[in-house]
């Protein structure tokens, strides 16, 4: 690595680019550096020019930043919370991971015991101490969290200097108008809210990948952790169109049918895993189509259908969508058990959305230096994730969720146009999800407490589909109304929740629904006819029947006939011999 004054001769005169002429006026600075200035003031010099995040550069910045007080004036405690940050700004930043910077003052503190600058009580009554932060007041804006994560990046690829002193031209994705919708939406429910209840927001362009909007927290100033990025908590049911998407490909479709009723798994490895719907009692004790399964968020028909796929199968396909993982192969991964972020989860949607095809998420667009260089010029790339097919056939049923019977029907009219999306909602409600999409924008909300054992109190659909539906019409205002294109090979037909099966005009409960063609149902509902139908049915069956005993007679006589034949030849032969 390189030395203090080697740092120092970079971040106070040199560029970030990587040549051998760069690297020769380092070696000629740093040489000027050491025959003029003494160790201490190479050392004053080099801790004025380092990046300590939250847009401070320099340790008087710092100290003003994060304790509102001259650098002078820092207790031994705040000075080594400080001088760890620049290892790794945004890692060790203390308002977003606060126990990373104290893992960092440790460390810091038992290498001065060990250097002999402290002794052991010194270092025990600073790693004790209460620390008194100063709200934060950078990155102030329409969208602090987005700019926080989009400066994160900068910094990480160019340096502090150049980015908060170089001039740079950055261009990214966010879409104010969007981002303001976002924060409206967000204040509407929120606010009347307990004041510790957390949210998030994050929604992307499905076609582009481009992060439009993002709403990290309450309040950048004092929570600056980004929840819609750097959180990872349990979608709940938000998780099953992973599920459902990889058994259409395994070839079940929307009319198969599951029963939802008390069953008990055993699973190598683990205890006996029983899984209920909520409500008293916790079971429907009747069968369901796929789709209205997904439409009323069925618990026992969804962990039946990922015993039947197979969880291994369901954790690789869900990897498909891009997640960073790891997805665990549990029988209880169809209720959303593995940690996901909202930004994860836009995104993946966003393949519903876009035809099976994924787009990374996207913040910059193009970074262009002060004398007009263009550094560096973004454009996601498209990847297959599923066929047009699935992405429609799931995309069809999450637009169930949002017609009467759904959970998310209540959201319908409130977004104005057709959308798709799903509830999810984490044991006792510790976790409140909506995702969901139009053909324009994929948008997951979460809301929930930083400490994972509180209860929100409220199921997704109530708590987190509000910020959504409120979201998408108002980020949507000005956007022609679209509807999700349907690829070829897909067959319509309206079919009978009680049976699977084609309904007809006796059918009390129907709906349409998606096939890939010739996997839809060709037979009419035999459970619900008429009693004409019923006699008509039964009286071909026993004409049919009749006939089969009719001929079944005469193929019998035909065979006597012969046998008889067979036994008056062999007479006669043995007459004439």
């Amino acid at each position: 690595g390189s030395t203090i004054t080697q740092q120092t001769a970079k971040n106070l005169y040199l560029s970030q680019e990587r040549t051998i002429w760069r690297k020769l006026k380092e070696l000629v600075y740093t040489l000027a550096l050491e025959r003029r200035y003494s160790k201490d003031e190479i050392l004053a010099m080099y801790l004025n020019s380092i990046y300590y995040g939250q847009g401070a550069t320099g340790i008087e910045a710092a100290a003003q930043t994060y304790f509102g007080k001259p650098a002078q004036d820092l207790t031994l405690a705040e000075s080594t919370i400080l001088v760890g940050i620049p290892r790794r700004p945004a890692y060790y930043d203390p308002y977003r991971y606060p126990e990373h910077a104290k893992t960092r003052q440790k460390v810091i503190l038992k290498q001065m015991v060990e250097e002999g600058f402290l002794t052991s009580e010194e270092a025990e009554q600073a790693e004790q101490e209460t620390l008194e932060y100063r709200k934060s007041s950078s990155l102030q804006g329409d969208a602090p969290y987005f700019s926080q994560m989009v400066a994160d990046y900068l910094v990480e690829k160019y340096g502090a200097p150049l980015v908060f002193g170089g001039g740079l031209k950055v261009y990214s994705t966010l879409d104010i108008n969007m981002q303001r919708a976002a924060q409206s939406a967000y204040n509407e429910v929120m606010m009347k809210q307990n004041a510790d209840l957390q949210a998030a927001l994050v929604a992307v362009d499905p076609a582009t990948g481009h992060i439009r909007a993002m709403i990290g927290g309450r309040d950048f100033r004092t929570a600056p952790f980004n929840r819609a990025v750097d959180s990872k908590r349990q979608p709940g049911s938000a998780f099953k169109p992973f599920l459902y998407s990889k058994a259409l490909d395994l070839g079940f479709t929307e009319a198969d049918m599951f029963m939802c009723e008390p069953v008990t798994f055993t699973q190598k490895g683990a205890s006996d895993y029983t899984p209920r719907d909520y409500g008293d009692d916790g079971y429907h004790y009747r069968s369901f189509t796929l789709k209205e399964a997904i439409m009323v968020s069925d618990n026992v028909v969804s962990v039946r259908l990922n015993e039947a796929v197979g969880p291994e199968n369901t954790a690789n396909h869900a990897l498909q969508f891009g997640f960073e993982g790891p997805i665990k192969p549990y029988l209880s991964l169809a209720l959303g058990t593995s940690e996901v972020s909202p930004l994860e989860m836009a995104s993946a949607y966003g393949v519903f959305a876009n035809q099976g095809q994924i787009m990374p998420p996207l913040a910059v667009i193009k970074v262009v230096d002060d004398d007009g260089k263009v550094l560096e010029s973004n454009e996601a790339q498209a990847q297959t994730s599923i066929s047009a097919q699935n992405a429609y056939i799931v995309t069809d049923m999450l637009m169930g969720v949002m017609q009467s019977g759904g959970t998310g029907s209540h959201l319908a009219a409130q977004v104005g146009r057709t959308s798709a999306g799903k509830t999810g909602t984490t044991q006792e409600y510790r976790d409140a999800w909506f995702v969901g999409y139009t053909p324009e924008l994929s948008c997951a909300v979460w809301v929930g407490y930083d400490t994972p054992t509180q209860s929100v109190g409220a199921p997704g659909g109530r708590i987190s589909g509000p910020i959504w539906s409120q979201f998408m019409n108002q980020a949507l205002t000005n956007h022609p109304i679209r509807e999700f294109s349907v690829p070829e090979n897909i067959t319509r037909i309206n079919m009978c929740l009680d049976s699977g099966m084609i309904a007809t005009e006796n059918c009390p409960r129907s709906l349409g629904g998606a096939f890939v063609s010739g996997t839809e149902p060709q037979d009419l509902c035999i459970v619900h006819r008429s009693f004409f139908e019923w006699w008509w049915d039964w009286r071909i069956q026993n004409e049919n029947e009749d006939e089969d005993e009719d001929k079944e007679r005469k193929d019998k006589r035909e065979n006597q006939d012969r046998s008889n034949k067979g036994r008056d030849w062999m007479k006669w032969w043995r007459d004439q011999t």
